[in-house]
């Protein structure tokens, strides 16, 4: 039985490879569906002034999206504590087994 679904797979690999080869034309047409209206010098021209703007950065250049935020403060553990025991003096369904 093994050496029937070995013999199939075999001939099926051989028969798939038969029907998806095709003929190799020697030319790469490429994508042709899309038509420029600069030239190559224009588009390089066009990059370099917005490089030289500072409107494109890449690399170590490109700058930190958090810099010049001011840091979040955060609360203290005392005002989470004072939030929390007051937030459980109105909602008396919030369980008391957690240490103070």
């Amino acid at each position: 039985m093994k050496n029937i679904a070995i013999a199939l797979s075999v001939a099926t690999l051989f028969a798939s490879a038969a029907v998806s080869a095709q003929e190799f034309s020697g030319e790469y047409a490429g994508y042709t569906g899309f038509v420029s209206t600069k030239t190559r010098a224009e588009v390089k021209a066009e990059t370099l002034a917005a490089i030289q703007r500072g409107e494109i950065r890449d690399g170590e250049q490109y700058p930190d999206p958090r810099a010049g935020q001011a840091p979040v403060q955060a609360k203290t553990r005392a005002e989470v504590k004072a939030e929390l025991a007051a937030y459980r003096k109105t909602h008396k369904e919030v369980s008391d087994d957690i240490a103070s």
